[in-house]
């Protein structure tokens, strides 16, 4: 089996989503993940492969029991980079011919998860659709009138037909962020929604000699890209 990669973030997901997996059959499923952790295997929404639980069955039966309305879940997932592939986990267009989508999606509190700091940046009515990229310019007008749009669809709730798409380990191999939904989750919070959708997709990590310094460089990263695109 392939290595496997572990989500950089824990998140608030409702019990019965977590209850509603099979348990892993293969060896990833052993105890080495430690007592009371839930960590939940992707699988790959494309060839069918269903997500399954690696551990924590027990600890998603008493939060039922206790009528929690999230327990903390880490995601995993098989890497889906050769062994000395290096580069692509550094380069989308690379990343993306390798990327997996979970089978199934996940309820979230939507505030919970902005303080994870997983979005690339904080959409609000202000800085609505500006984008960088040339062929998504929009003048004023035009982004009011699809920002109102998409407010006004999510008045009643969130639909799960658009879950918010989580790469994991997306920034540098070693940062879970937002891949596309920045504008249904800012959306999300002004409208304190109790929960959102979630499906996750993945591709590799970054190599194991870098990490710790990869890691202190995507905290400075994201937290320079909030403040500069939100300031």
């Amino acid at each position: 089996m392939h290595e496997l990669c572990l989500s950089s973030e824990l998140y608030p997901v409702e019990p019965g989503d977590i209850a509603a997996l099979a348990d892993a059959t293969s060896d990833a499923g052993n105890n080495r993940w430690g007592e009371g952790k839930i960590i939940v295997l992707i699988g790959n929404n494309e060839t069918g492969e269903k997500d399954t639980l690696l551990c924590g069955r027990e600890e998603v039966e008493r939060a039922l029991a206790r009528k929690q309305p999230f327990v903390p879940v880490r995601f995993a997932f098989a890497s889906q980079l050769g062994r000395f592939d290096f580069i692509s986990v550094f380069i989308k267009r690379l990343r993306n011919r390798h990327k997996i989508f979970s089978s199934e999606i996940y309820h979230m509190d939507p505030l919970a998860v902005r303080r994870l700091k997983v979005e690339r940046n904080i959409r609000t009515r202000q800085n609505a659709y500006v984008f960088s990229n040339p062929l998504y310019i929009f003048d004023k007008a035009e982004r009011r009138r699809r920002y109102e749009e998409l407010y006004q669809s999510m008045q009643n709730g969130y639909d799960d037909q658009y879950p918010i798409d989580i790469m994991l380990l997306r920034m540098m191999g070693i940062k879970d962020t937002v891949n596309q939904g920045h504008h249904r989750m800012g959306i999300a919070v002004e409208l304190k929604l109790p929960r959102i959708a979630v499906r996750f997709s993945a591709a590799g990590a970054a190599p194991k000699i870098l990490r710790p310094l990869l890691k202190i460089i995507a905290d400075i990263n994201i937290n320079l890209k909030l403040w500069s695109k939100n300031k």
